[in-house]
């Protein structure tokens, strides 16, 4: 009955679409009488069929695995914060339907592999221990440091990213979300690393360097100018319709740049996600979030970090969040695609992030003085230099100056 379900994580409940075979119709659940004509008891009918008869003869299905698959999948409902929600019946142990692409799969097993080659213990599609997320890959770090790979290939929303992050931060899970997209909205609402799109037969070759290309970031702090240590004003964007602009404010910046983006980096030795991952589960890179923009810094940065933005806060308690969307939307089991919604598509990208900035020090003018430590006076005629004899009419000036002013 019951007792053989495979409950659903909080992250895995979506509004899905549900067929009630007996009525030969898709059920609103936001209605009392589920959108079936005489239905107003059905909801009770259905629950009152819960350890009585089996979930597979309730008459409830997905209607689009059947449509799209030709497979006949038991559904089961569930409430959640006074919401019902249909959810696709598996048996313990089993798992979602996997419709992941060739690269993503290539992405888990080439981490997984490389972690356990040094020293880390990896699990592919692990639970969290309150069972709110599944883990891509869930990786046993040194110092009780859990880290969790998660390639996103895929569109999502920023809103369904932040969701999904949060439920792994209150399992104490550090996440490095890996996008191949430089657009993605994900790209700097959450931890994340960012890698070239490549196909599976590269990925898998462990020989073969993924290059990380975004996401670590480096703390620099100097002088705004073209002999400093910045590359550009962190406050002064780039104006393409005027190129030649210098570019620098003259003030000075402590900031959290791109690693590529800084003046140190060379292109040689490129990190890899390899040494990303492995150096993250080692705790030698941690997590920052500033402004509301994530990223990973290299620890011995971290207290340059700590003293620019102070320290840490708690995370905030956050509501329950269950993924809104029409129900005609296709079913979970061709997650990710169908939690998309018409969220606009921002430029993403690589930034500066500043922490402090001090404006430009102009130096204070020095006023010449006389032999008894007394200011000398500008010329009366505004030549701007310092005259100390007066002319006729008591006041100081030049000779020169008033021959001119007289001509």
């Amino acid at each position: 009955m019951d007792d053989d379900l495979q409950i659903d994580s909080d992250e895995d409940l979506f509004r899905n679409p549900v067929y009630y075979e007996p009525a030969g119709r898709n059920l609103d659940l936001d209605r009392p009488d589920l959108g079936v004509p005489q239905g107003q008891d059905l909801l009770n009918v259905l629950l009152r069929m819960r350890g009585r008869v089996p979930v597979e003869k309730r008459g409830l299905i997905c209607p689009d695995c059947r449509d799209l698959r030709g497979r006949r999948v038991p559904m089961y409902l569930v409430q959640r914060d006074g919401v019902w929600l249909a959810s696709h019946y598996r048996k313990p142990g089993e798992k979602p339907i996997s419709h992941e692409s060739d690269e993503h799969l290539a992405r888990k097993e080439r981490v997984a592999k490389d972690s356990e080659d040094h020293g880390f213990h990896a699990d592919i599609e692990s639970q969290t221990a309150d069972g709110h997320a599944r883990l891509d890959v869930r990786i046993n770090g040194a110092n009780g440091i859990i880290l969790g790979y998660e390639p996103q290939l895929s569109a999502q929303t920023a809103r369904g990213m932040r969701a999904r992050e949060g439920f792994r931060r209150r399992g104490g899970i550090q996440s490095v979300w890996d996008f191949a997209d430089p657009d993605h909205a994900g790209i700097g609402t959450v931890p994340y690393v960012r890698t070239p799109n490549l196909p599976a037969s590269v990925i898998r070759v462990q020989k073969n360097p993924i290059a990380v290309q975004d996401g670590n970031f480096v703390v620099e702090e100097g002088q705004c100018s073209q002999n400093g240590a910045l590359t550009r004003c962190p406050e002064k964007p780039y104006d393409p319709e005027n190129p030649t602009d210098a570019g620098y404010c003259g003030g000075w910046h402590r900031v959290l740049m791109p690693a590529h983006q800084s003046s140190t980096f060379t292109g040689e030795g490129r990190l890899t996600l390899t040494r990303f991952i492995v150096e993250a589960a080692a705790g030698e890179r941690i997590p920052f979030q500033r402004g509301g923009h994530h990223g990973w810094l290299p620890a011995q940065q971290w207290q340059q970090y700590l003293e620019a933005n102070g320290p840490a806060r708690d995370d905030k308690e956050r509501q329950p969040f269950v993924r809104q969307g029409d129900r005609r939307d296709r079913c979970t089991e061709d997650r990710p695609a169908s939690e998309v919604r018409a969220e606009p598509k921002q430029r993403r990208g690589s930034r500066a992030i500043v922490l402090e900035s001090r404006p430009q020090e102009t130096e204070a003018a020095k006023v010449p003085v006389d032999a008894s430590g007394q200011a000398i006076p500008l010329c009366r005629f505004g030549c701007g230099q310092p005259a100390s004899l007066p002319g006729p009419e008591g006041l100081p000036e030049h000779f020169s100056c008033r021959r001119k002013h007289e001509a």
